[in-house]
């Protein structure tokens, strides 16, 4: 019998510490709201909380971005004077793999800046609509820019027929050819490849 009475209280306890906890958390419940219950706006619990954790991280980038602005064009400017100094060091010297290496940095540092600030500018000012008027205009952008050069070729392809005409070399002659087919090349498939694509 006294070896009964202690498997007896291992069940009870377990039983009755369940029911005070389930009891506990049902009054507090009770006194809380619900987070899928609608408030008195029409706006859930869940979504205050994000709208609240939306509104503090924007602060938060709002607040970090002049400085995280001033260090990162700081660091390019110091990139680009230092590409400054290599071409000049490169220049005097003669030496290809610093010009090479200072060339590159002199022009990819603008277009890393025009492209970020574009970036930032078009994230943060348009919507879905503006997005696919900015990629149609793009394209439309991409086709008549290939109809120009297009057109550029031919007009140095008849240029080069004139050079072959008045010099008689046979270079001209293979160029300006090889010009009227680049550019036949170039009109058709600007022209007919962005239907054919956006067809299938």
């Amino acid at each position: 019998m006294l070896m009964k009475i202690p498997k007896l209280y291992f069940l009870i306890i377990p039983i009755l510490f369940l029911f005070v906890s389930s009891v506990t958390s049902t009054t507090y419940a009770a006194t809380e709201d619900l987070p899928f219950l609608k408030n008195q706006n029409g706006v859930t619990q869940n979504t205050q909380n994000f709208d609240a954790f939306i509104d503090n991280a924007t602060e938060e980038v709002n607040s970090t971005a002049p400085m995280v602005n001033t260090i990162v064009t700081t660091l390019l400017s110091i990139m680009f004077l230092v590409g400054v100094i290599k071409m000049g060091y490169a220049l005097v010297t003669k030496t290809g793999m610093v010009l090479k290496g200072s060339t590159g940095v002199l022009i990819g540092i603008p277009i890393f800046v025009l492209t970020l600030r574009l970036f930032f500018i078009l994230s943060f000012t348009t919507n879905k609509q503006g997005v696919t008027l900015l990629v149609i205009d793009g394209m439309n952008l991409l086709v008549r820019v290939g109809l120009f050069v297009s057109i550029g070729m031919v007009l140095i392809g008849l240029l080069m027929r004139l050079f072959h005409k008045f010099l008689n070399h046979p270079e001209y002659a293979r160029w300006s050819k090889r010009l009227y087919i680049g550019a036949a090349w170039l009109c058709l498939l600007t022209s007919v490849m962005p239907i054919v694509i956006r067809s299938i």
